[in-house]
């Protein structure tokens, strides 16, 4: 499982102990190794393939998930589109330019969620934009013409008939911005400075698809009005050498006075993936058992890269983290929107993939949703001294 920054950081002391035997053999129940995918199941024969392909492809034969392919480099959109003017921007708010409510909420939730969709950003900011209503296109197209934020595609070798969308990202500008506005200083991985990189030449998108993914699953929770709060990237610590950074924990309400912690992890196909996961999931299991049951997430939500890919990460769960309550779902099936059978479980006894229902996440669920939450804190508010 490769989660650049997140994954490489923790402490695992302990994982050599619960993965041998007393005889000091490993013992597991899947590969060690990445199972070979045959040739003949290859998606993209049509394309030049990297020599390591069939390692990482999907077992079924389908193409990666959306935001999954391994190969993909970053290449921005425009590069210098809109640069020129972010300074005039800031320098008129400093000056007392009204910022729209809009921008506000652009610069917010990518101080905080990194990078976004256009049709992520548009379940956000524009939660009741109707089909083949271009408010969102335009008002995108008009905060990088002010230089706050830039555009990002990926190139790639695999060929795909499927339509990429373009993501976003704050700037320079957008970043200083967050600060004046929001009093965040952020780190260098939450903006972008675009450049006009040679062909296969930029930064791999594995981090940025794993916030995509992630971000997937943000913007469909805040359309359907459950999202109480969502952290990137936070730290659960037992000790100072002991801790787990999920890719994001979210807490939603299910009613009035009842609200549901969750983690987020992310997998993406990567070189060493089992070993990977394997590691990550026995550091998740030492944190999550170490926990007050208080702070412990009422479920882990695993996205994957496709559905074949659930049996051989259950199993891995199965050995490595097996109290940990443990939910799997996909880019597609998050991408389709959230339903009956976004969230699976699969059991490794009967080798069967169910849906695993959240009725409280369904559009029509019953139940205090998280405007009348908010709208009630709000009133609350009122009352101060002169």
């Amino acid at each position: 499982m490769e989660v650049t920054g997140s994954m490489a950081q923790g402490n695992l002391s302990g994982f050599e102990d619960i993965s041998k035997n007393a005889a000091g053999i490993r013992e597991t129940s899947f590969p060690l190794i990445s199972p070979m995918v045959p040739e003949h199941l290859n998606p993209y024969t049509d394309s030049v393939c990297p020599s390591d392909i069939y390692e990482l492809l999907l077992p079924d034969g389908k193409r990666f998930g959306m935001f999954s392919d391994p190969y993909a480099t970053i290449e921005y959109h425009e590069p210098k589109f809109g640069m020129q003017n972010g300074r005039y921007w800031l320098e008129a708010q400093l000056n007392g330019a009204d910022v729209s409510k809009n921008e506000l909420k652009l610069i917010d939730v990518l101080s905080t969620n990194r990078t976004m969709t256009r049709k992520q950003l548009e379940r956000v900011i524009f939660p009741n934009l109707k089909p083949g209503d271009r408010a969102g296109v335009q008002f995108i197209k008009r905060c990088r013409s002010r230089g706050i934020i830039c555009a990002f595609r990926w190139a790639t070798p695999l060929k795909d008939e499927r339509k990429k969308p373009l993501a976003y990202m704050l700037t320079k500008i957008g970043a200083e911005a967050a600060e004046i506005l929001f009093h965040r200083k952020l780190s260098d991985d939450l903006w972008a400075r675009p450049v006009d990189y040679g062909p296969r030449q930029g930064p791999e998108m594995i981090s940025y698809f794993i916030d995509l993914a992630a971000n997937e699953l943000y913007a469909e929770l805040v359309r359907i009005d459950r999202l109480i709060s969502w952290q990137r990237r936070p730290i659960f610590r037992i000790d100072q050498k002991v801790f787990h950074i999920p890719v994001a924990s979210f807490e939603v309400i299910r009613d009035r006075n009842d609200f549901l912690q969750f983690w987020v992890e992310v997998f993406r196909p990567s070189k060493d993936f089992i070993h990977k996961t394997a590691e990550r999931f026995a550091r998740l299991r030492q944190v999550y058992q170490n926990l007050p049951a208080h702070k412990r997430p009422a479920r882990v939500i695993l996205i994957c890269d496709g559905d074949s890919r659930i049996p051989l990460l259950s199993r891995i769960a199965e050995q490595y983290m097996p109290e940990v309550p443990l939910r799997f779902t996909t880019d597609e099936r998050l991408l389709a929107g959230l339903g009956r059978d976004t969230f699976l479980e699969y059991n490794n006894t009967e080798k069967k993939m169910t849906a695993s229902t959240m009725k409280f996440l369904l559009d029509d669920a019953p139940g205090m949703k998280a405007s009348a939450f908010f709208a009630e804190t709000h009133d609350n508010d009122d009352m101060f001294e002169d």
